[in-house]
């Protein structure tokens, strides 16, 4: 009996297989995209954006390099890129996060948290996906507040003032968190924040 011997065509088709496997890989590794962001003032990279009225806070480009170190853009075509893609992928992003709605008793919504492992997670708040989904959820220029870098709180602006016990949560949070982004409480609008209050002890 003798042994077939295999078809050159399958062997090319399983190296052909074997580089499309390894490009896909590649592409899963390519570098993360800049994205604009809520960042500590104090971080103050040479290419940011301040927040109207706010002390605490500042926008910048920003991309996640791993253990959580952000690499700030320098250049304005970096910037137009991370306007770009909030733009494009703010609803991607949006989908890729934790959103938690809550109703009171009367089932109203009275608060919603955003949470994600993803450092840029403050990002969503400057993309105009975020505005378009919850703006008819909380009603126009609701309450933001991002006391570190996977956190996102919202408030009815409707509602007047943060439940005491809430905002002291929030302060806590803020006050522990190994990466901090701001105790101001901000009001929102499409793409864009503007500060409103700060959180107090």
């Amino acid at each position: 009996m003798t042994a077939t011997r295999p078809r050159r065509h399958g062997k090319r088709a399983f190296l052909a297989l074997l580089a499309a496997a390894s490009l896909a890989r590649a592409g899963d590794q390519s570098e993360p995209g800049w994205r604009l962001t809520v960042i500590p003032s104090y971080e103050r990279p040479a290419q940011h954006e301040n927040i109207p009225g706010s002390r605490t806070a500042i926008v910048a480009a920003a991309r996640h390099r791993g253990y959580d170190e952000f690499e700030y853009a320098t250049t304005k075509a970096a910037w137009q890129r991370a306007t770009v893609l909030a733009q494009e992928q703010g609803e991607a992003w949006l989908s890729a996060a934790d959103v938690q709605i809550r109703r009171d008793r009367h089932r109203v919504i009275d608060r919603i948290l955003i949470t994600g492992r993803d450092p840029l997670t403050p990002a969503l708040a400057l993309t105009p996906a975020f505005y378009d989904r919850f703006e008819p959820l909380l009603g126009p220029g609701f309450h933001v507040i991002i006391p570190d870098r996977n956190t996102i709180a919202l408030y009815p602006r409707a509602g007047g003032t943060i439940p005491p016990d809430e905002a002291a949560a929030l302060l806590r949070l803020h006050l522990a968190a190994g990466y901090p982004v701001s105790r101001e409480v901000f009001r929102a609008s499409r793409g864009s924040l503007a500060a409103g209050g700060i959180l107090e002890q």
